[in-house]
């Protein structure tokens, strides 16, 4: 003889069990939809911060050489590669270290540096030279003496999307 089959209460499922998958399953596509939202929210949100950042540079050469310069005196290393051409970025830190330590010597520190832009020489259409002439004003550490050192420097400004240096030439004094 075979044995009973089990009550129907056992074999079928009951209402709060239907009640309780029906809930988990709205959660999980609600929170499937959140997902997906806040993913397009965050990726479109970057791709217009890094549209809008890194569009364009400045609108003229006297801006572009105001942004290095300014830059070098507030030995901003970013500010610095934001004013370079795209060549020369990957050579921004070994340049802005090369002109710091070359334009002290020992025991003296440098406080600010003023500028003024003395010729515009324009090459072409996206090609402009200027000549600046460049105070370095320098503090003795022991003394507290300050001089003014010049460095007259020659600039290559090329036009790419808002102009950027690209070559800077000490002159002789």
């Amino acid at each position: 003889m075979l044995p009973a089959p089990p009550p129907p209460e056992l074999t079928t499922r009951s209402r709060s069990w239907e009640r309780r998958r029906k809930r988990r399953k709205r959660r999980f596509v609600f929170l499937g939809v959140v997902a997906v939202v806040m993913s397009a929210v965050v990726c479109t949100v970057t791709a217009l911060f890094v549209y809008r950042t890194g569009a364009q540079g400045p609108e003229t050469p006297k801006a572009a050489a105001d942004q290095l310069l300014r830059s070098m005196s507030q030995n901003s290393i970013n500010e610095f590669e934001q004013a370079l051409c795209e060549a020369k970025r990957s050579q921004a830190g070994a340049t802005l270290r090369e002109f710091n330590s070359g334009l002290v010597d020992v025991g003296q520190e440098l406080q600010t540096i003023n500028w003024r832009i003395t010729k515009e020489t324009r090459r072409s259409s996206t090609e402009v030279e200027l000549d600046v002439g460049v105070t370095f004003v320098v503090a003795d550490k022991r003394s507290r003496a300050t001089s003014n050192l010049p460095w007259p420097m020659r600039l290559q400004v090329l036009e790419n999307n808002g102009w950027y240096i690209c070559n800077i030439e000490v002159l002789t004094l």
